[in-house]
């Protein structure tokens, strides 16, 4: 007898994919009690080496049994990795489903198909059919790229040894001549940088001595009455600020830019400057930085000795052919000594 599920499976073989689809979709429907059958793949599409699902359903009517095909002799190419368990599932009056399902690989490239495939149907008088399934095509892909088809492009020159380090040579030329150049340009920067500084310190008009302008500061600091208000940092930052700008001034150092230490080490480097003289500007700096940036809180003893100590460092340090200032021209009171200023504490007075 003609079979006419397998003359649509000879059809496949010659028409598109999509016809063999729709050949699938009217053999999952029986008609008229007739035992039907099915198999699917979950995918067209694979990867080498991606499991793919393919599923098997029998439509059986009463008193029919349909066996399900040996697929190790079916399959050529593919490896069978998993069979998962029958199933059964009653259908319509007295038709049944049965459904198994296996999980299949291959690790062939092109366009591979799963053949039809026999069903073997035992008819309640013993009679013994045969159906076939619709075969299902799969295109499995390779993971290394196409190179028979790739662009070959011309192999690069040889490079010369010679020239890549002179290359290299005149590229570390110019970055030393970069580093050069932005070296000269930043001494230049901090010199006229330290030349503005200075001018800060000099007053426009006559020039005076060094000492009478950082004498004049003091005073003016003392007459804030900084620590009657309890502004004790505030006070011994001005106080450090004018003794340094005397420094500057009167030895030509740019100590504004200078830490402490700094500073000590280029006092103590020149050697027209007295070594007792350098220990008390050392210590006039170290009472003043322990107020400044360790937080430290002096007794009105303590800020009265750092208070003499920049009157003292001034006195101590002035030219020897200037003169003691007359209460004319130092605007200082009169009959007070630098040793003996006193600058806080419960409306004392001071004198220097």
């Amino acid at each position: 007898m003609t079979n006419p599920i397998r003359s649509i499976s000879s059809i496949s073989n010659t028409f598109t994919p999509a016809v063999c689809l729709l050949a699938v979709v009217l053999t999952v429907h029986p008609a008229g009690g007739t035992s039907q059958v099915n198999a699917r793949l979950d995918t067209a599409r694979a990867r080498i080496g991606d499991r793919l699902t393919l599923t098997l359903t029998i439509h059986s009517g009463d008193g029919e049994t349909v066996r399900f095909p040996d697929l190790e002799s079916q399959l050529e190419n593919f490896e069978i990795l998993a069979e998962l368990p029958v199933e059964q599932i009653p259908g319509d009056g007295s038709a049944t489903m049965t459904r198994r399902s296996f999980t299949l690989t291959s690790f062939e490239t092109g366009s591979l198909q799963i053949p039809p495939l026999p069903f073997a149907v035992i008819k309640a008088d013993g009679a013994v059919d045969t159906l076939w399934s619709v075969a299902q095509p799969v295109d499995f892909i390779s993971l290394v790229q196409d190179t028979l088809n790739a662009e070959i492009r011309p192999i690069r020159d040889i490079v010369d040894a010679t020239r890549l380090w002179k290359r290299i040579a005149l590229a570390a030329l110019a970055a030393l001549a970069a580093l050069a150049l932005l070296g000269m340009l930043w001494r230049r920067y901090l010199k006229r940088r330290a030349q503005r500084l200075r001018g800060r310190i000099q007053p426009s008009g006559p020039v005076r001595p060094a000492h009478l302008i950082a004498l004049d500061e003091l005073d003016r600091i003392k007459s804030l009455g900084l620590i009657e208000k309890g502004e004790i940092k505030q006070f011994h930052i001005l106080v450090s600020e004018a003794v340094r700008h005397y420094l500057g001034a009167r030895f030509g150092v740019d100590v504004l830019e200078m830490t402490s230490w700094e500073l000590m080490d280029e006092l103590n480097r020149r050697r027209d400057i007295d070594r007792a003289f350098c220990e008390l500007i050392g210590e006039f700096l170290d009472s003043c930085d322990l107020v400044k940036f360790a937080k430290y809180k002096p007794v009105i003893v303590e800020i009265n000795s750092t208070f003499n100590k920049a009157y003292e460092i001034i006195e101590n340090s002035r030219p020897a052919e200037v003169q003691q200032p007359s209460r004319e021209n130092s605007g200082t009171p009169l009959g007070e000594s630098a040793e003996t200023a006193v600058v806080a504490g419960g409306g004392e007075g001071g004198e220097r």
